[in-house]
């Protein structure tokens, strides 16, 4: 059980600013205390300057309204004279004492008025922080405040901007150094307002803190699973349940639709991932069955392996044995690597086996699954299993081989894995893990605090600032605040462009153009509007032989031959330009894909479906060069003329590899391909609607020493 915090000690403080307060005093922490008494012994003991005299005819002169039409001569005679004075005072702090003494001082102006005498380190910043984190703040400077509402929109926007970049750069003791160099700005600008001192006051006046002021810590008993108070929690179980019997009880047991069994989810990312992948590696490494030897001749095998940009790469890592994987690391071994390199290390019967492990895992991650899928899945853990009956010692079965039998029950029930699968967890756990804490007790309710902060404060500096639109920064704040999703950062984009076909969009419709032919597609429908606005260069020439095949294609896809180009002599017929504007990157449900040109080639590599000769569709693999838009406009009379934004198609310029007969690796889910391209023709034109599946290629040498591409390819990402 965690301890319970001891209440924190308060005084009567009895200051020049506490003694206005309904009772004559006020209940405030013993450093707000020490600071109240030192400021109030600073100012009894201030003495004026001999410079009294200079002072008062500098704040006079200051205070009093001048017009500058009519006493533009005696303003400046004034400014002078000031001038002169103020040159005449050694220290700057005298200037500021000069320049502010004969104005009189709110409640507000002695609270939060810059202290010369208070030097901030960050353990002073810690103590803060824990006090304010823990229970409710009691300095004055944040309880004398007016509320953001109340303040002017500079004020505001001062106080929005500060509490912001303080939240997401500046962490320590610079937050409060941060604060007092916008006080000290504030007060050379002779601006009465102050920001708070403190994080959490700056934090409580800019409205940030509204959202977690209901941020209440408990704690759960490990025994019977009891929730109290952290104030209230006692030092030992009590449940009579658990004392008599031994029994851990859960509330959720009282519901009589919840089944205890079913409804516990089994997590496919430790299940297969971090524990049957990792257990098999260890048990072949025990086995001999890889060494040291074989480790550094996979890593070889695998040095210039070209992943999708969503698969993290191993790097080194196989030729170190494996060290520290992480999760995404073993997914990327179990469905890229692995068929690649254990073919020619692991005996043949032991690599069929894993291959079933494999495909069961293909099967088990795509984003969208059918129930043939499931089945099919199904039935490769079940050979699996099996399998490892008889190849392996028994003590390699565990239980959580047994869970893979269950994982079908759980995806009908639960649907596919990316709903449930703790990798999204495990992000979180990171983002909790690089916050900030003082390392002391308490810190559960610092971390949600700073959570909730963070995934509330975009929304609500966009609420506040909305009104502000009248101030000439407000612009800046904005693009700080907008999601890069929904903003233009490119200056060179065509606007039609911009716009492009985000309206009338079906999921259903776009996921069918990939597999099946017999749906008109041309590249003008509409995209998914996570790929709008494209990232588009300035337009350029397309060199000739890309060109015709430009044209070939729109002859193809609009069946008209008479479409003509720019070496064909004008007339009616629809012409197609030269002009084109290169994307950067395209983004189509979630999986981002971009050209080789000038890349790691990342993202390019992809499989399409295309009709045979004979009639039969084969799924070739391609390396997009670069994805551009381009305006074409059919005849009149066409029906797509109706449509205003059917003049822009956007196409992948691809290669597409020469397949082989060689079909030896079909059942690993490997395809060996030729390592050079067909001959570019209007195919090599491909609409992005028509891309199929991401592909990670491997350099390969056969054993006659003849280069080939083995292609691996990969379920695509669908994020609508």
């Amino acid at each position: 059980m965690a301890p319970i915090r001891k209440p924190t000690v308060r005084k009567e403080c009895r200051c020049s600013i506490c003694k206005s307060k309904t009772l004559g005093f006020d209940c405030v922490s013993v450093k707000t205390f020490k600071r109240h008494q030192e400021k109030d012994n600073h100012d009894i003991t201030h003495v004026q300057t001999p410079h009294e005299d200079t002072c008062d005819t500098i704040s006079s002169a200051v205070s009093e309204p001048v017009n500058q039409e009519e006493d533009g001569f005696e303003f400046e005679q004034e400014d002078v004279e000031m001038n002169s004075e103020l040159r005449n005072l050694n220290d700057t702090n005298d200037i500021l004492d000069i320049r502010t003494r004969n104005q009189p001082f709110s409640e507000t102006d002695c609270v939060f008025g810059p202290e010369d005498n208070v030097q901030y380190t960050s353990d002073t910043y810690k103590e803060e922080y824990e006090d304010e984190s823990d229970v409710e703040m009691d300095n004055d400077e944040d309880s004398s405040l007016e509320s953001i509402s109340e303040l002017n929109l500079i004020h505001q926007f001062i106080v929005i901007s500060v509490a912001l970049f303080v939240s997401l750069y500046v962490v320590d003791e610079g937050a409060v150094i941060l604060i007092a160099i916008i006080n000290k700005i504030l007060q050379f600008l002779f601006d009465p307002f102050r920001l708070p001192v403190s994080v959490a006051g700056l934090k409580r006046l800019a409205g940030f803190e509204a959202l977690t002021s209901g941020v209440k810590k408990y704690v759960a008993c490990s025994k019977c699973h009891a929730i109290y108070d952290n104030e209230a929690a006692p030092l030992c179980c009590t449940s009579p349940n658990f004392v008599a019997h031994g029994v851990r009880w859960s509330e959720l047991h009282r519901l009589q639709y919840f089944d205890i069994v079913r409804c516990t989810i089994i997590d496919p990312m430790h299940n297969l991932f971090l524990g049957t992948a990792k257990r098999m590696l260890e048990r072949w490494v025990a086995d001999g069955l890889i060494d040291d030897k074989k480790l550094v001749a996979m890593q070889k095998a695998v040095e210039k392996v070209v992943l999708p940009p969503d698969y993290t790469s191993l790097g080194t890592k196989i030729a170190k044995g494996f060290p520290y994987m992480k999760a995404d690391e073993w997914k990327s071994w179990c469905l890229v690597y692995s068929p690649v390199v254990l073919r020619d290390v692991l005996p043949l019967p032991e690599f069929k086996n894993w291959i079933e492990f494999v495909n069961a895992c293909r099967y088990f991650t795509k984003p969208s699954v059918s129930e043939e899928d499931i089945e099919k899945g199904h039935k490769c853990l079940e050979e699996f299993c099996k399998g490892c009956e008889t190849l392996y010692d028994l003590d390699l079965l565990s239980p959580n081989m047994h869970l893979h039998l269950h994982l079908r029950q759980t995806m009908i029930d639960f649907g596919p894995v990316y709903g449930y699968w703790l990798f999204s967890f495990e992000r979180y756990n990171s983002v909790l893990k690089n916050i900030k804490t003082n390392r002391r007790n308490g810190f559960e309710s610092t971390f949600m605090r700073q959570f909730i902060e963070e995934s509330w404060k975009g929304d609500f500096v966009r609420r506040l600032l909305k009104p502000m639109h009248a101030l000439a920064c407000f612009e800046i704040f904005d693009k700080f605040t907008t999601n890069n999703n929904n903003t233009n950062t490119n200056t060179n984009t065509n606007t039609n462009t911009n716009t492009y076909l985000s309206h009338s969009f079906s999921i259903s419709e776009y996921l069918e153009a990939s597999q099946n032919l017999s749906m008109i597609i041309r590249g003008n429908e509409p995209l998914p509007p996570s790929a709008l606005p494209l990232k588009t260069r300035p337009l350029s020439f397309m060199p000739k032989h890309e060109y015709d095949c430009l044209v070939g294609y729109y002859q193809a896809a609009y069946k008209n031959p008479q479409i003509s180009g720019c070496k064909d002599v004008i007339d009616d017929s629809p012409f197609v330009n030269d002009w084109i504007e290169m994307v950067k990157s395209v983004d189509l449900l979630g999986q981002s894909y971009k050209g080789c040109i000038g890349t790691n080639g990342r993202g390019s590599y992809i499989q399409a479906y295309f009709t045979e000769r004979t009639g039969s569709e084969h799924a070739y693999v391609g390396e997009i060069q670069y994805l551009f838009v381009h305006n074409f406009r059919p005849t009149v009379s066409s029906l797509t003329y109706r449509n205003p934004h059917s003049s822009q198609h956007v196409f992948a310029f691809v290669k597409w590899f020469k397949s082989t007969l060689d079909k030896t690796r079909e059942l690993e889910g490997v395809e060996l391909l030729q390592d050079e391209f067909y001959k570019q023709d209007f195919q090599s034109i491909l609409p992005v609607h028509r891309i199929l599946l991401t592909v990670a290629i491997v350099d390969y040498k056969t054993t006659k020493n003849v280069n080939k591409k083995l292609a691996i390819p990969l379920p695509k990402k669908i994020y609508y």
